[in-house]
Formats: structure tokens, C-alpha cells, sequence
């Protein structure tokens, strides 16, 4: 008796060292065994929380009383706090986490609202509180307001953003080149001052931007991103300076249209000169992609109609495309999230990479197969928007209107040219491509995207599409550094079952066919019963015997078809029902007894060999 106590004893003993051992041993060890690898973070992040320049402190804002009936919040809650646990474990002490709970009327409610975190009504009264708040040790702070379940894709990129922006100490450098008037100036057209764009008010807001001319001869070596918008004649000396910046790590975001409706005195082809060039062709060439400055796509499935005027009917216009959510790349962080993006006579990218080894070419944004592309001198003729109807033939061919470079390229200059003034070497090639060209500058203007008001001498732009979000993104993305435009979209938690799903496509598929049908009898037999009425308001309080026989049927006819579509209705479900039935009987019954059984097997094997 003595010896088995001292045996069992002795196994808790071991049981609780090992687990002690374990504990301290394999401090911080993990093991992500999920197909998307969702536990784990991307190389990009690590990286971005090895190089972190000042201590960071996340605040997670959660209400986890008001939530407690919410069961798929509360477990993206705990996702996202175990996400969160492990930037901090990865951080090296450079991170603090916490987590707050604002319940109503209190000082953590007070602080979340100072931080600018977003609460969501519930239908019950309350408020959610579900954001995260940042501050760095200089004390700048950064948010994001609600963490919404449907971008769980992004979740990862969107928090590495946040903590690689508050972790650096210094402001991002952007460089602008542009012949539109962004900044605002003198319109010649009206005689008065235009403010400047939206978009540029936006970008000098969050970094510091700095104007590029044309007539420069070197750029700014602290400029991290740098943006062309329509750029025309340039040097030679600034061309190289652009193709030396790109080639040593440089992001650009160039903006280039066939029929710029901002510029006021574009700059003409000269007598000989192929219309079709521009001032980066010697640069696209090297990077893989073609760009025509004399083509307007233009497309009848994306055209946006427009109003035309006292007492005529509105038009639609295939000339400004509003491209929706299938003409996005889902796969991109900068336009999977958006759902639409204004464009205005944009021209078309070919991808020519195949021509060159290990450089990438990715659409971001295209038209609809129902579009086709037209001479630019064509599509200025053509001031009503009835004649671009009427001439327009779809070629059932999508165009790229804006895409990302990536990858090798090599220089476009075998060295450097003679009045150049830069100092070190020059760079033959790159494997870290990063370029997004935008077959479009209107895409940039207010007109296509955003209502701006005054209210008490503060401009309040009211955006109604996507435009600034696109733009946005992508400086964003470059200005986050390599690893963060690296970083992939994260896996989502949730597992659909495919059979269900497959199940329910077929029968829903089947349910609309037989529904359109019943409704269409449906409406028949009440616009019949609509007329009866019709005659009895008109001839008389009564109706004739034949009519009241029609009556009765019409209303017996329309209870059969409301039954029927009712019957339609219930069918959808029965084939998942009928699965999840089976699912229960083989999870309870089935597979319990052969499981069962086969333990049972075993240990009989096992005493015949004893």
C-alpha cells in the first residue's frame, strides 16, 4: 500500500517538474501547425520589430462586458489579443501591451473617445469598444478606430503599419514632381485661385512633402517615395537621377495620362515627334511595361453617367470609368478593400516583363472586357457623349489602367551623363524593383471623388469614392519600408465547409430558377386581381357572377403560388439538413463505436502476445 502512495507520489512530483522544466526550457517556442501558418507573423514584421527605433505601447480597447452575447466578436477579440502577445513576446522589451475595458461613464470610456477610437451601437443600448491605440516615446499617437472581423485578412499589415510608423523618429520623406497644379494656383479659365487638391493636402498633412522641379539636376537624397504626376520634358540629368533612385531602393508612384482634364496648356507633340512617346519611356522600357500617350480606354460596363443638362436625360459617359470591386486586385493590400475608383480618359498598361527575366508585373486595377481604345485626338473631338456611343465598338479585351512593378530591372543609362552632378557610383541593377504606375491624373482630382465644404474656415472633405483611399494606401504601403510591403495577407481563422457551401450554391441556384418563375405567375395573377378592382371601383360596388368566379380563383391561384415559393424556400436548407444530420449520427455514434472497437482490437492483440 505504502509502495503504490510513494509511486504516485513520485509521478505527480515528476509530472509537475517536467511541466516546470518545460515552462522555462521552452520559453517563447512556437509551433504553428495551421495550413496559413495564422498564428505566426510574416519575416517583414519580425524585421520591422528588430529595426524599431523608439519603445512603442499598444492599448487594446475592448468591451468585454458589453460583448458578452456577441460570440464571433468576442473570439476575434482573443485572436487579436493572442496576435498582439506575440508582438510583444517578438519585440525584445521595445513593446507594452495592455488591454482596457471602457465600460460605460468611466475614465477608460473618456480615454478611448480622446483617443479617437470608434464605439458601435448595439440593437440592446450599449456600446462596443473594439480599437487599438498606439504612442511612442516621444509621445505621438496613432489608432485604428474599430478592428472590423471582415479584414481579418489585413490584420497583420495593418498593425505592423501602425507600429513601424510610431517606432521610426523621424517623418517620411515624399518628393513631388507634377505639372498640375496640386498645390493650388491661378485657373486662367475662370480668373481666380483653386485651392489645392485634396489628395496633396492629405499627403502634406502626414509626411513631409517636398517639390521636385523639372529643371533639377539632383534629388533630395532624404526623399523616400517619390511621385510624378504627368511629368513632360524632362533632362536627361533628372531622368538619370530617377533611374539611379529607383535602382538604389527608391519607391516611385508615377500618375501619367493621354488627356490630362487639370492641365490647362498641355504640351503638344512636335511636327515628327511619335505622338505616342512620353518623358519616362526609356525608363518604362527597362522596367518591363508600355505606356502610349496618344490611347483612351474607354469602356461601356465601368462608364459613369452623367447629367447633361436642363430638361435632358441623363448619359452615360464611356470616357469616366467608375471601376468596381471585379476590376481590383482582391490579392493587393492597396485595392483589395476598396470599392470603387473614379477615372477620367485613362489611358492603358501592356506588360511587357515576359520580354525580360525576373521582373514582375501585377495589375492592380483594370476595365471591363466591354471596353475599347481609341485615339486621344478621337476622344478630344468628341465633346457630347452621345458620339462616343455611337462610335464604340467593344474589342472584349480588358485594359490595366494602373499596375506594380517589382522584382530585377537593370539600368536604363550605360553611365552617367556628362552634366550629371551625382556623387556615387553608378548602380547597373536591382533586384528590389518598386514602382506603381496610374494610367490616370484625374483619378487625383476632387471632381472624381471627394465633396470638399467649408465649415468655419476649415476645408471638410466628404469622399464618395475610393480615389483618395487608392493613393492613400500606396504611400502608405512604400513609405512602411521593404518589409512592410512585404508582408503577405494574413489566412483567415474561420474554415468554411466546402461540401456546405457547394451544397448550397446548387440549391440556391435551383431555388432562383423555380422562384422567378412563381413570382412572374405571381405578378400576373395580382395585376388580374388589380383589374377586377379596378372594374368594380369604376362600374359598380359589385360585380357580375363571371367576375366574382374570377376573383375567387385569381385569390385561390396567388395563395397556391405564395405556398409554393414557400415550399421553394424550405427545399434550399433540406440537403444541409440532411447532412448536418448525418454529420451528428456518424460525431455521436459512429465513430465513437469503431473507435472504440479499434482500442479494444488492440489491447486484445497486446494480451495474446503477453
Amino acid at each position: 500500500m505504502k509502495s503504490t502512495v510513494v509511486k504516485y507520489t513520485l509521478a505527480v512530483i515528476c509530472f509537475c517538474g517536467v511541466l516546470l522544466a518545460s515552462q522555462w526550457l521552452l520559453k517563447g517556442a512556437r509551433l504553428d501547425m495551421t495550413e496559413q501558418n495564422i498564428y505566426s507573423l510574416s519575416p517583414g514584421s519580425e524585421q520591422i520589430l528588430a529595426n524599431l527605433q523608439q519603445d512603442v505601447a499598444l492599448t487594446l480597447f475592448f468591451s468585454d462586458k458589453a460583448s458578452k452575447d456577441l460570440t464571433a466578436l468576442r473570439s476575434y477579440a482573443l485572436r487579436v489579443q493572442e496576435l498582439l502577445q506575440e508582438y510583444t513576446l517578438l519585440s525584445k522589451g521595445k513593446l507594452t501591451f495592455n488591454v482596457i475595458d471602457p465600460e460605460p461613464f468611466s475614465e477608460e470610456e473618456d480615454k478611448a473617445a480622446e483617443f479617437g477610437l470608434q464605439a458601435v451601437p448595439l440593437g440592446t443600448g450599449d456600446e462596443v469598444y473594439f480599437g487599438l491605440s498606439a504612442q511612442n516615446a516621444a509621445g505621438v499617437e496613432a489608432n485604428i478606430a474599430f478592428l472590423q472581423p471582415d479584414k481579418e485578412a489585413f490584420l497583420e499589415y495593418q498593425v505592423s503599419e501602425l507600429i513601424y510608423r510610431l517606432g521610426q523618429t523621424q517623418t517620411p520623406v515624399v518628393g513631388l514632381l507634377s505639372e498640375l497644379d496640386m498645390q493650388g494656383g491661378f485657373d486662367m479659365r475662370s480668373g481666380g485661385s483653386t485651392p489645392p487638391w485634396t489628395i496633396y493636402e492629405q499627403l502634406d498633412q502626414m509626411y513631409d512633402v517636398r517639390i521636385v522641379d523639372s529643371e533639377m539636376n539632383q534629388l533630395d537624397e532624404a526623399i523616400s517615395l517619390l511621385i510624378l504626376v504627368q511629368p513632360e520634358k524632362l533632362s536627361e540629368v533628372l531622368l538619370y537621377e530617377i533611374d539611379q533612385f529607383v535602382l538604389n531602393g527608391g519607391k516611385l508612384l508615377v500618375f501619367m495620362d493621354p488627356k490630362a482634364e487639370t492641365q490647362q496648356a498641355p504640351n503638344m507633340p512636335e511636327e515628327g515627334e511619335d505622338a505616342s512617346s512620353h518623358a519616362l519611356k526609356k525608363l518604362f522600357d527597362q522596367w518591363g511595361i508600355e505606356y502610349k500617350a496618344n490611347e483612351v480606354v474607354t469602356d461601356s460596363a465601368y462608364g459613369l453617367t452623367v447629367s447633361m443638362g436642363e430638361n435632358q436625360p441623363p448619359m452615360r459617359h464611356l470616357g469616366l470609368l467608375g471601376v468596381q470591386q471585379d476590376g481590383m486586385n482582391p490579392n493587393e493590400v492597396v485595392s483589395s478593400d476598396l470599392e470603387s475608383i473614379n477615372f477620367a480618359s485613362a489611358g492603358r498598361l501592356n506588360d511587357k516583363s515576359a520580354e525580360l527575366d525576373s521582373l514582375q508585373f501585377d495589375a492592380l486595377v483594370w476595365s471591363s472586357d466591354m471596353a475599347q481604345v481609341i485615339n486621344t485626338e478621337d476622344y478630344a473631338a468628341s465633346t457630347d457623349p452621345s458620339q462616343l456611343l455611337n462610335n464604340f465598338t467593344p474589342s472584349g479585351e480588358s485594359y490595366v489602367l494602373a499596375a506594380r512593378l517589382s522584382g530585377s530591372a537593370n539600368s536604363a543609362f550605360d553611365e552617367k551623363p556628362l552634366d550629371s552632378e551625382a556623387v556615387a557610383n553608378h548602380t547597373k541593377t536591382t533586384n528590389q524593383l518598386n514602382v506603381i504606375v496610374v494610367a490616370d491624373t484625374d483619378v487625383l482630382t476632387d471632381r472624381l471623388w471627394v465633396q470638399v465644404q467649408t465649415f468655419f474656415g476649415q476645408r471638410i472633405a466628404q469622399p464618395w469614392a475610393d480615389n483618395g483611399a487608392f493613393v492613400n494606401n500606396i504611400v502608405e504601403q512604400y513609405l512602411g519600408s521593404s518589409d512592410l510591403i512585404g508582408i503577405r495577407s494574413r489566412g483567415r481563422f474561420s474554415r468554411p465547409f466546402e461540401v456546405v457551401q457547394d451544397i448550397q450554391q446548387k440549391a440556391q441556384d435551383e431555388y432562383l430558377a423555380n422562384e422567378e418563375a412563381l413570382q412572374q405567375q405571381l405578378q400576373e395573377t395580382e395585376e388580374q386581381l388589380a383589374l377586377l378592382e379596378q372594374q368594380r371601383a369604376k362600374e359598380s360596388l359589385t360585380l357580375s357572377p363571371a367576375q366574382e368566379v374570377a376573383l375567387e380563383n385569381f385569390q385561390q391561384q396567388k395563395l397556391r403560388i405564395r405556398k409554393a415559393l414557400r415550399d421553394v424556400r424550405h427545399e434550399l436548407d433540406k440537403d444541409i439538413e440532411s447532412l448536418g444530420n448525418w454529420l451528428k449520427v456518424l460525431n455521436i455514434a459512429v465513430f465513437p463505436i469503431l473507435l472504440t472497437c479499434l482500442l479494444l482490437i488492440i489491447m486484445r492483440i497486446r494480451l495474446r502476445r503477453t
